[in-house]
């Protein structure tokens, strides 16, 4: 049985699509994950199951909107995975955590996306694309921050779903207690 770390995107951002945890986790329970845990609520799971990534995309996905009505864009990562995207994380000089973002793409963005990404005046954000992540540092926080995920999603045509670098530690930290 493997470890995973499910990243939901928009839930429970000012008062849209709400899904409480709790239900969620009972959901999840009752469709065969194991030791599933939730980390606030902003749609952070970290569960143990036997099925590929890619099904537990779909079943997550199927609860959700069976039981929320919802239809939430799902990402889904196992451990070696988030290790990988951690390490590859470009701002590792002492920025502060919670300015630091990591932001998943659904698919990484074509060339002529990310040439016209690149002519976009950010100020003083500093960002860098490694295929499928997108790392950004905004020393102004993500309240003045023009990186939002709308704007990821507009500007490189992707879908998009993002944590500050403190929440993908905590994340990690979590799944390593179920290994």
């Amino acid at each position: 049985m493997e470890t995973f770390i499910i990243l939901l995107r928009a839930v429970n951002v000012a008062g849209k699509n709400t899904i409480k945890m709790t239900e969620l986790k009972n959901h999840l329970e009752k469709a065969n994950f194991h030791n599933v845990k939730t980390y606030i609520q902003s749609g952070n799971i970290i569960l143990k199951s036997d099925l590929s990534a890619s099904d537990i995309l779909f079943k997550v996905q199927q609860i959700i909107s069976q039981q929320f009505g919802l239809s939430v864009h799902v990402f889904v990562l196992n451990t070696d995975s988030l290790q990988h995207i951690l390490h590859n994380n470009p701002f590792q000089n002492g920025e502060e955590g919670n300015r630091v973002f990591i932001t998943l793409l659904d698919k990484k963005p074509d060339s002529s996306d990310l040439e016209k990404f690149a002519r976009i005046n950010i100020s003083d954000e500093k960002y860098e694309i490694k295929d499928d992540v997108f790392y950004f540092y905004s020393q102004q926080g993500m309240a003045n921050s023009k990186l939002s995920n709308p704007f990821i999603k507009q500007k490189l045509k992707v879908v998009s779903t993002g944590r500050n670098l403190n929440t993908m530690l905590k994340l990690s930290e979590l799944a390593n207690q179920l290994n």
